[in-house]
């Protein structure tokens, strides 16, 4: 999420986040519970993180339009192609994106890029100074040989008395 905000120049007031087990415990509308690295993201950037429901479209559709045009676009041209890597994806993407974005709308009379700079841009909040760093909590217990058990290693728990 990190990357999009800062090529967008800004950060939103409301992220409307897919309805993942990775970012949220519990989906409600109106009190969402999400995960504490999320919630630290969230703070940092000063945004409102409300998780779509299950099983309930209507609260991600500009997302699944967005997602439709990409795949129609975008994907459909780079089908034939074969990369070596993610920087080599993302720099073919880039092109066909920015066609995408200049596109004039037939239904609105004016492209996405324009739209997100008379609209959008001036809505939006400065990036913090500093950037994001990820964290991960986990729950956690130290045993009797004053250990915990974590990912790589066993970390000592020093206690007095």
């Amino acid at each position: 999420m990190c990357a999009p905000l800062a090529s967008s120049g800004g950060v939103t007031a409301q992220v409307v986040s897919d309805n993942l087990k990775a970012g949220g415990t519990k989906a409600c509308f109106y009190d969402p519970v999400i995960n504490r690295s999320y919630a630290d993201l969230a703070a940092h950037y000063d945004i409102a993180v409300v998780p779509a429901r299950p099983h309930e479209p209507k609260d991600k559709t500009k997302v699944e339009v967005a997602a439709l045009l990409v795949e129609r676009w975008i994907l459909a041209w780079m089908r034939n192609r074969h990369f070596l890597s993610l920087g080599d994806v993302n720099a073919a993407i880039r092109p066909f994106l920015d066609l995408l974005n200049d596109k004039v709308s037939r239904h609105l009379g004016s492209s996405r890029r324009q739209l997100f700079e008379q609209l959008d841009k001036p809505m939006l909040k400065p990036l913090p100074t500093a950037p994001y760093v990820y964290a991960e909590w986990k729950k956690c217990r130290a045993g009797l040989d004053c250990h915990i058990a974590k990912l790589k290693g066993k970390p000592k728990i020093h206690h007095d008395g």
